[in-house]
């Protein structure tokens, strides 16, 4: 299992008690039976979805996985991107996994807290807010186009709910952690099980 991404991706706010993080990766390789050492996180803090195929997918180029989970998108939301760029991107990604037979889930890009708890002007709200959706209907055209499942936000829509969330707004906690891994795992093991049969 491989899983590419930014600080979400990565788990924090959700403790690992053996060290690091946990996060909902951790979880969905336990959901699954992925013993721990036969994943790779490579996903790291602020990446972009530029960031993820320049940086971070050579580092697994050369692995066979059977699971790659993408969670990739609040950084871009956030910070804008250009929308061909990122779907040229997105589709140099699915298709490195689909060409080693992998699995390939991205995890919708939620609306975070944050854009109530800080002070934004309602222009800057609504961009953000039109970015989540925009970059969402990227991640369902190449999930699409090279025939994977990707879950609409409403699959995952308790995640909604700020109780999910670290005080930061933009970090799930342990329990959001949970609630994404639990969905995304039964998805996952679903589709991993039609490729083995």
């Amino acid at each position: 299992m491989v899983v590419l991404g930014d600080s979400v991706a990565e788990g924090q706010d959700d403790p690992d008690p053996a060290g690091g993080w946990l996060g909902w990766a951790g979880r969905i390789a336990d959901h699954l039976g992925f013993p721990r050492e036969s994943m790779l996180n490579a996903s790291d803090p602020g990446a972009t979805i530029e960031d993820v195929v320049r940086d971070q997918l050579p580092a697994v180029r050369h692995l066979r996985p059977a699971l790659v989970v993408l969670g990739c998108g609040m950084n871009d939301a956030l910070r804008g991107f250009e929308r061909a760029a990122a779907a040229a991107r997105l589709d140099e990604l699915f298709g490195w996994a689909r060409g080693t037979g992998a699995v390939v889930l991205a995890i919708p890009v939620p609306r975070p807290p944050l854009l109530d708890l800080t002070p934004m002007s309602q222009f800057r709200k609504k961009r953000t807010v039109q970015r989540i959706h925009d970059f969402n209907e990227e991640l369902d055209r190449v999930s699409r186009d090279f025939g994977m499942a990707f879950p609409e936000r409403e699959t995952v829509a308790k995640v909604a709910d700020p109780a999910m969330w670290s005080s930061d707004g933009i970090h799930l906690n342990p329990r959001g952690h949970a609630y994404v891994a639990e969905v995304i795992a039964e998805i996952a093991g679903s589709l991993l099980g039609e490729r083995v049969g």
